[in-house]
């Protein structure tokens, strides 16, 4: 290659330099566009029916809220009930996501389990975390084992049901092509039949974590003074409705977050289990 071909070569590569940060870039903008049209229409709307479609006393502005919360968050009022609430959340969606896992996969293996499970989980699974609530305190009191308890319930039904479903559906030509291989009865497991359910696991978990901020609300029922639920439950009783909002507001905030969080981690580290039509 000539010295003016290879210098002509080198200008065309930096005349697409631009071009292909823009197309990457493109999604994004967008995304992020959207996103604040989206926010900002919900933000107008909510300030022009405060005093005109609602009562102020039952409705507190945007501007009222958002003073709310600055106020909460300098006099670190807002961060303890989120650490809190944070805190009873992780480490009840983590016990329930191992109690889901283990059980669905024997669920999952066994047809006569399966059987005999399969009515008990469709008669639980409609029954909420709120109406769990006199149970756990009956069984566990009202320290934080009863909220832990609400938090794991609310998560291992979603991913005992969704694990049971990957198990099940391993593809049978996997299957028989391992077993042509040698493969023996743990092998096939660890190779092919978990790696198989590995989209459907991750898919449960990450509705299960959805479930397991709804049912915060309904643990921290349970004689709690400190948390997200108890300072919504605390405003509704006391009608502070600009601290009612903040604490509605923070906490899909920070189950906003945690998901965000949750989607990037197994982006990066189940990227070739991840398929097109995966909810992650």
């Amino acid at each position: 290659m000539s010295l003016v071909q290879s210098m002509r070569l080198d200008v065309s590569q930096k005349d697409k330099l631009p071009v292909r940060l823009f197309d990457r870039l493109r999604k994004p903008i967008r995304k992020a566009t959207f996103a604040i049209i989206s926010l900002g229409t919900v933000l107008l709307l909510w300030h022009l029916s405060v005093g005109t479609l609602f009562n102020p006393v039952l409705v507190a502005s945007p501007a009222a809220t958002f003073s709310k919360m600055a106020h909460m968050l300098e006099s670190g009022e807002l961060a303890r009930h989120v650490a809190v609430s944070l805190q009873r959340v992780l480490i009840g969606y983590v016990v329930g996501c191992a109690i889901g896992i283990v059980a669905g996969t024997l669920i999952g293996r066994s047809a006569i389990i399966s059987e005999l499970t399969d009515p008990l989980l469709e008669l639980v699974r409609p029954i909420s975390p709120v109406a769990v609530v006199p149970l756990a305190m009956l069984w566990f009191g009202i320290g934080e084992t009863s909220k832990y308890a609400i938090i794991i319930y609310s998560t291992a039904i979603i991913v005992i049901l969704n694990t049971a479903a990957g198990v099940s559906q391993t593809p049978a030509t996997r299957v028989q092509a391992a077993q042509c291989l040698g493969a023996n009865r743990r092998q096939l497991f660890l190779r092919v039949i978990l790696p198989s359910a590995v989209p459907q696991i991750l898919t449960g978990m990450r509705v299960a974590l959805g479930f397991a901020f709804m049912g915060i609300v309904a643990a921290e029922l349970i004689g709690a003074r400190e948390g997200l639920g108890f300072l919504i439950m605390n405003s509704q009783m006391l009608m502070q409705t600009d601290q009612l909002f903040v604490g509605l507001l923070t906490l899909g905030i920070v189950g906003l977050v945690i998901d965000r969080i949750f989607r990037i981690v197994l982006a990066r580290s189940m990227r070739r289990y991840m398929t097109s039509g995966s909810l992650l």
